[in-house]
């Protein structure tokens, strides 16, 4: 998740603030406080990717700290970082395709009852929905840009799930991409989360931003699980079901959505 710092005023005696190489787009820090020499360090303010600051010692300070989670990363931003490798980034393996998102036909097959195919214009209009979401690359380190927020509108993948009417022991999702790829997770993960097949993001077609005409995102789940471009959506049951994104079982568990700004010690 991409927390956005709003205003640090000092910390505990000893605190020690670390902005390595980046801030998220949005964020800003500032302390005021005397150094070991008398010295006052007054102010450090970021509002891009490309702050840089030094590791500063603050003793003997006393403060309080905040956050808020609402600063949208503009799609200028986002398209900066995510579609600078297209090849590499949300398994984009292909061009990025671009068209016009009403008219995309996605299929919905396997143990259901209702095995259908319909454009997302049509299912759009069995219930739209736009949703505050973090997004975060799977290598994103502490500090790293590819960390966004932004405002996703799509269809809930439960909306999608439920007109196929799946039958009992279905466990897995499969989402076909245009170009073959494919990704497997577990049904009940999915259905779990704010799950939504978009076509806008920041009220822009995807083409401004992340690429691509649709795009799969789920909450609390690294990038790495948004499946773009998805042309059919199989529901299975199966022996065993996928692994969950970031358990142990899973061989991804070492990705997750990371802060970019945090406190690195107390004394």
């Amino acid at each position: 998740m991409n927390h956005a710092i709003t205003k640090i005023v000092g910390a505990a005696a000893g605190v020690t603030l670390l902005a390595p190489g980046a801030v998220a787009f949005g964020d800003t820090v500032e302390a005021a406080a005397p150094d070991a020499s008398g010295a006052t360090w007054s102010h450090v303010e970021g509002t891009s990717s490309t702050v840089e600051s030094p590791v500063v010692n603050v003793p003997n300070v006393s403060g309080g700290f905040s956050y808020q989670q609402s600063v949208v990363t503009p799609n200028w931003k986002i398209a900066e970082v995510f579609q600078k490798a297209a090849n590499a980034l949300c398994n984009a393996t292909t061009e990025l395709t671009v068209t016009a998102a009403a008219d995309w036909s996605l299929t919905v097959s396997g143990d259901v009852e209702n095995a259908y195919t319909a454009t997302l214009g049509e299912l759009a209009a069995d219930g739209e929905q736009t949703t505050l979401m973090g997004c975060s690359c799977a290598a994103n380190t502490p500090g790293g840009a590819a960390v966004i927020n932004a405002e996703v509108t799509g269809v809930p993948l439960a909306t999608i799930v439920e007109r196929a009417q799946p039958l009992p022991g279905v466990n897995t999702v499969t989402l076909t991409s245009e170009d073959g790829y494919s990704m497997s997770v577990p049904f009940d993960y999915v259905m779990a989360r704010t799950s939504i097949l978009s076509y806008m993001i920041n009220d822009e077609g995807l083409s401004a931003s992340v690429g691509g005409t649709n795009q799969l995102w789920i909450d609390s789940t690294a990038a790495k699980y948004f499946t773009r471009n998805i042309v059919s959506i199989e529901l299975t049951a199966e022996d065993e079901a996928p692994a969950v994104p970031g358990s142990e079982d899973a061989p991804e568990n070492q990705y997750a959505n990371r802060p970019n700004v945090g406190i690195t010690g107390v004394s």
